[in-house]
């Protein structure tokens, strides 16, 4: 819960003037409010008038700005920028066959790092603040990461079959250490051991992560139950279970797992999933695209189970685009339940925000505007003609609003993105990542 403690004399900014949303257990707002920040967390928050007499080393106008907490984003592959388009309209098995053949033949460390660039520089300019990645070479992209200001989860991402790369599975799981040990004592980066899915890995590999996850105390992410291909999959790799049933017998389930999608859930799995404490990264761009189904949103709610957003790839959904996540999931949702007072704006930006920080864990550093929290924040221009008359700014933005109407973004508290222009410069990498589609096209 927001507290109001008096703001301090001195603060490194003071952004003032501005409409808070919080996001807090209570959604307090604060009309004309203003945020102190010092040594990147939030050091106060209140109205405007109550700032009137702190000084700031920076001080931030925000009049005529809606300003949120950083979006969070539980669920992507930041570098597969670098296959935008390369596959669409394509069943997922289809789609996943000529992507993996593009991997093998372009990925390498460059073009990791050069792809994961232009992904997060994407997402900044839209809000977000955090974002799960699971992919191949993962120090590439928190090299990326930490070149721009964004805070990540990443960790090693591990699929059966051989690369080229990390030939065996004692290679894979010798490099995840190696990993692991080289980052595990940033507080700024989050962990999660990241199996592909049940589909691709095999009972004792599934069991193996799991050792591993426990080994270092960290949780765990997962795609499953994505689309109905993978039941007959995952059937004939694990004894005839479901994707659910695998995860739960080889104590996936159990490891605070995320779970991206979960289209395709009976009642039991359903029930299981929030026993077991498990979250879900809901994608419903994706999942439309592939046409794998629609996840019912309604009921893993219901249940318990805390439901979060992710994008997924920019190779299958297109874009990183948070806002578009976040309508299509309540359109989605109102149309399977015919009822429209389900996911309401409210609850749906919380999804973007502080559920998502509660998928991961990280509720109590980050998803909200709240004293001794980290300063990650989104102010939206709210001028613009699509977003005129506001009459309530929670649906203004879950409704109306889009990424072109971010105008700043402040990371761990410092500008990351201002007057919608990013700070860092990343013209090499985008040009590496043109160059790459380049060759792509011309094999």
């Amino acid at each position: 819960m927001t507290s109001a403690i008096p703001f301090p004399q001195q603060a490194d900014t003071l952004i003032t003037g501005g409409h808070i949303l919080c996001m807090d257990e209570d959604f307090t707002d604060y009309k004309n409010g203003a945020i102190a920040i010092t040594d990147g967390k939030i050091s106060a928050i209140g109205t405007a008038d109550q700032a009137k007499s702190t000084t700031a080393n920076e001080i931030i106008d925000a009049q005529g700005s809606v300003i949120i907490p950083g979006l969070i984003n539980t669920h992507c592959h930041v570098a597969m920028t670098l296959f935008r388009g390369l596959a669409d309209d394509r069943p997922l098995n289809d789609f996943l066959t000529t992507v993996w053949a593009a991997e093998a033949a372009h990925l390498s460390e460059e073009t990791v790092y050069a792809g994961a660039a232009l992904g997060i520089g994407e997402m900044l300019l839209s809000g977000v603040t955090h974002f799960v990645d699971m992919y191949s070479r993962p120090a590439c992209a928190l090299k990326a990461a930490d070149k721009m200001g964004m805070s990540m989860t990443t960790g090693p991402a591990f699929v059966g079959f051989s690369r080229p790369d990390t030939p065996t599975w004692e290679d894979k799981l010798e490099a995840a250490e190696k990993l692991i040990s080289s980052i595990i004592h940033r507080d700024d980066v989050q962990i999660m051991i990241m199996p592909h899915s049940s589909y691709t890995l095999d009972h004792k590999q599934l069991t193996d992560l799991v050792a591993l996850a426990e080994k270092y105390d960290l949780r765990m992410h997962t795609h499953g139950a994505e689309a109905p291909s993978e039941m007959e999959q995952v059937a004939k790799m694990h004894e005839g279970a479901r994707p659910i049933e695998a995860l739960a017998r080889t104590g996936t389930l159990e490891r605070n797992l995320l779970i991206a999608h979960a289209v395709h859930l009976n009642e039991e799995e359903i029930a299981l999933i929030a026993q077991k404490g498990a979250t879900i990264s809901h994608c419903p761009l994706s999942n439309a695209k592939l046409s794998s189904g629609m996840a019912d949103i309604a009921a893993l709610r219901a249940a318990g189970v805390t439901v979060s957003l992710g994008t997924d790839g920019a190779s299958s959904g297109n874009d990183l685009d948070m806002w578009k996540a976040m309508r299509h999931a309540s359109f989605l949702t109102k149309s399977l339940t015919g009822n429209p007072s389900e996911l309401t704006a409210k609850e749906l930006l919380a999804m973007a925000t502080i559920e998502g920080a509660k998928a991961l864990g990280l509720e109590k550093t980050t998803g909200s505007i709240e004293i001794g929290k980290h300063a990650d924040l989104a102010m939206l221009d709210m001028s613009a003609l699509h977003l005129t008359p506001n009459f309530d700014s929670y649906s203004t933005l879950a409704y109306a609003a889009g990424r072109e109407d971010i105008h700043r973004v402040i990371s761990k508290g410092k500008t990351v993105v201002k007057d919608r222009k990013l700070i860092a410069d990343i013209s090499e990498e985008v040009a590496l990542v043109k160059e790459t589609a380049e060759k792509i096209q011309a094999a």
